[in-house]
Formats: C-alpha cells, sequence, structure tokens
C-alpha cells in the first residue's frame, strides 16, 4: 500500500507562519505537518508515497527527502496549483491510482495511531470522520446506520451531518477505476478549483464506502492561524 499526499497549495491564510513556504512545512513541536505524516506512514508499514507538489515545489520537494528516500516517492507537479484545487491534483495522479492507498490532504496533523484504524484490510474503502457539530466551513459527512457514506460536501444541511471528514482515508482497489472515472468528469465538467471530495460525493452513490469514527484521537486540519494555535494546544507543544 502507498500513501498519496496532495501538497501543492501555498496555505495564504497562514503566510506569516510558514515564512512564505508550503503550509505543510510549518513545524508543530519537533516535526513539520508533511515529516509528520510521513513518519506515521512509515510507522505502520507504509513505505511508497505519491506526493503532488505546486507552490514553491523545488523547496518542498527537498524537505520531503529529509526524511524518506527518493526511490520511495513519486513527485508530481501541479504547474497550475494557483487556479485549482484538490480535485485537479489527484486527478493528476490518477496514473499511480492502481492499488489500495492511503489519502491524505498536507494540512492534517494528529496522534499516529489514527492510521492504524484504516491501515489493516477492510472490504470497504473508509474515510475517517470526526463525530461533532460542524461548521460551514468543514467538509461534511451525511451517513446511515451502517455507517454507509450517503452525501460528502461543505455544502450540506449540519444538522443531518454525523460530523467532518478529517482529510484521511483508504481507497481500495476495487473501487479505483470508478473513482478516476468520477475524477476526469470534475476536469471534464470544470471543477478543477473544486476539492476531491466532489468526486468522492458522485463515488458514493455507487460504491460502498464506509465512514470510521476517530473515536477520540487526536486530530486537525489547519486551514486558519487559530487551527494552528488549537494543534500547538491540543499536542502540548
Amino acid at each position: 500500500m502507498k500513501a498519496v499526499i496532495l501538497a501543492a497549495g501555498m496555505g495564504k491564510r497562514l503566510q506569516k507562519f510558514s515564512g512564505g513556504l508550503p503550509k505543510s512545512m510549518i513545524k508543530i513541536g519537533e516535526s513539520s505537518i508533511i515529516h509528520h505524516q510521513l513518519e506515521s506512514c512509515i510507522n505502520v508499514g507504509i513505505n511508497k508515497f505519491v506526493i503532488v507538489l505546486g507552490f514553491k515545489m523545488n523547496q518542498l520537494k527537498a524537505h520531503i527527502l529529509e526524511k524518506i528516500k527518493s526511490d520511495q516517492v513519486i513527485f508530481i507537479e501541479n504547474p497550475i496549483y494557483h487556479i485549482t484545487n484538490t480535485l485537479h491534483s489527484l486527478w493528476l495522479a490518477k496514473d499511480y491510482l492502481d492499488d489500495d492507498f492511503i489519502y491524505f490532504n498536507a494540512d492534517v496533523f494528529f496522534q499516529s495511531d489514527l492510521l492504524k484504524k484504516i491501515s489493516e484490510e477492510s472490504q470497504y474503502s473508509q474515510l475517517l470522520l470526526e463525530t461533532k457539530s460542524c461548521a460551514e466551513e468543514e467538509v461534511k459527512m451525511i451517513i446511515d446506520n451502517d455507517m454507509r457514506i450517503l452525501q460528502i460536501s461543505k455544502q450540506l444541511p449540519i444538522p443531518k451531518c454525523a460530523g467532518e471528514f478529517i482529510g484521511i482515508g483508504k481507497f481500495n482497489k476495487d473501487i479505483l477505476e470508478r473513482f478516476v472515472h468520477y475524477l476526469q468528469f470534475g476536469v471534464d465538467n470544470g471543477q478543477s478549483n473544486n476539492y476531491f471530495e466532489y468526486a468522492v460525493d458522485l463515488l458514493v452513490k455507487d460504491k460502498i464506502l464506509k465512514a470510521i469514527p476517530t473515536d477520540g484521537i487526536l486530530c486537525i486540519e489547519i486551514d486558519f492561524p487559530e487551527d494552528l494555535a488549537r494543534a500547538k494546544d491540543m499536542f502540548s507543544l
């Protein structure tokens, strides 16, 4: 199994904290966000990576190669990162979506135990869900009583949502042909500046994906300065 990490964006809202570098290079404690993700993957036996880069690509590439060897990673460039979003970045990696993989947004900081919940064999593809009352900005999920994901989007009625998708999931090989189909559909229909969850929302209509609760294991997606402050407080760093 490999990990696919989307790290093309510049993180405009955190530029003063990143020193003008990609926000995945921001340190929380002793490790940058992306170094922590790489270490967590290695700890559960994931040693191969596909990483989509864009903003200040060379600096981020060099930073990543401080933690893993060049033969462990395939780098893909999103040359239009400034006018696209995660749907386009993941579509660029489509030729490498050929086997089970763990998906990361490159701005998620978490306790490493979280990966154990989805890195083992499972019949269904899985997305990690933080059960909580959500805000408008967050990517939300509507699920059924069997934890099947029925809808995933920012634009969902909050009272019907079970919580937030935290930007980590596992996609099994058996659904990848359809997943790539919906990524392609999004690109072909002017959705390149949309989130990759646009394609996932289409996918869950004809394939079973399960929501896996984080069960209190600490995790946070870092989009705003207040998220960064909260992350440092959560992890006592």
